[in-house]
């Protein structure tokens, strides 16, 4: 508890302190600003808020979702900032904060959808930003649908490396790539399945799948470590390069795809999502009593 409020007052009273001059001031509640992805994007919020004419204070509750609602709830009922986005670490943690900024005044977005905090529908001055994860299988599945099309007449007997995180989004991912495959191409069919999550272990997965479908000619990569193994099971065989869509988008996947041994990539679009939700907080907070919307993290292709 102690330490939560030296590392909030901190934090804060440093941003208040080049924020003075500014007529209102946002507040960032990422998951913890010890990751460096998170310092980005908070670096990035400074320079959106600064170009807005709009003070800046980002806040630190460490992977802890009670800090996290501390934090928020301290800056928000004491009048420090007319609005704020938080990358939500705990829903269940937040309602209470969510109810007390609707009843303030003070526009929020947050992660996840209306009923994650106890809602039936929309709020006035509240977005929710939530994954689409039906749109991002799908995207993925019909790349690969595509790519079978152009290069093999839409006759693809595909290697499928699903989501290996076990949850319901994973499921969802996969359950609507498939889906997209089959709009894509047709005729084309999963040969085999299989998980794996490093690159080693997908590279000795798909070279087993190999010896019993020497014939496969596309592979469906739920993850950038998945293509890669894939890629050099592939290779090491000394078969022609498959179609391999693969999901995220690393700089060295890019390279391929630059390359033409993998056909595309799809991620999730972080940096256009980031102005996507500051952009929004700012039209709240110039109208809060108006319904939030609820957004999707926009998904980046490259083929």
């Amino acid at each position: 508890m102690l330490s939560a409020g030296i590392a909030l007052a901190t934090v804060s009273l440093s941003a208040l302190g080049g924020a003075m001059a500014q007529e209102r001031t946002m507040a960032f509640s990422p998951l913890s600003l010890d990751i460096p992805a998170m310092q980005g994007l908070s670096g990035a919020l400074g320079h959106f808020a600064e170009e807005a004419g709009i003070g800046y204070m980002a806040l630190d509750p460490k992977f802890d979702a009670n800090t996290q609602a501390q934090q928020l709830a301290q800056v928000i009922e004491t009048g420090r900032v007319d609005g704020a986005w938080a990358i939500t670490i705990g829903a269940p943690a937040l309602r209470g904060v969510v109810q007390r900024a609707i009843e303030s005044g003070i526009p929020m977005v947050i992660s996840g959808r209306p009923a994650d905090y106890g809602f039936d529908e929309a709020q006035p001055g509240i977005a929710f930003s939530d994954v689409d994860y039906e749109a991002y299988g799908t995207t993925i599945g019909r790349e690969l649908g595509n790519c079978i099309a152009e290069k093999f007449d839409g006759d693809g007997k595909v290697l499928f490396l699903g989501d290996t995180s076990g949850n319901e989004a994973a499921g969802i991912t996969d359950d609507f790539g498939k889906q997209g495959l089959s709009y894509a191409a047709p005729n084309a069919v999963i040969v085999a399945e299989n998980l794996a999550k490093e690159r080693l272990e997908s590279q000795q997965k798909v070279s087993q799948m190999l010896l019993a479908h020497a014939d496969a000619n596309a592979v469906y990569a739920s993850n950038d470590e998945n293509a890669m193994g894939a890629l050099q099971a592939f290779e090491a065989a000394g078969l022609p390069t498959p179609c391999i869509v693969s999901g995220g988008g690393s700089d060295e996947v890019l390279g391929f795809v630059e390359s033409g041994k993998i056909y595309a990539a799809a991620g999730f679009d972080f940096a256009g999502d980031a102005h996507q939700n500051f952009q929004t907080l700012l039209a709240m907070m110039d109208n809060p009593a108006d319904l939030g919307p609820i957004l999707s993290i926009p998904i980046k292709l490259t083929k």
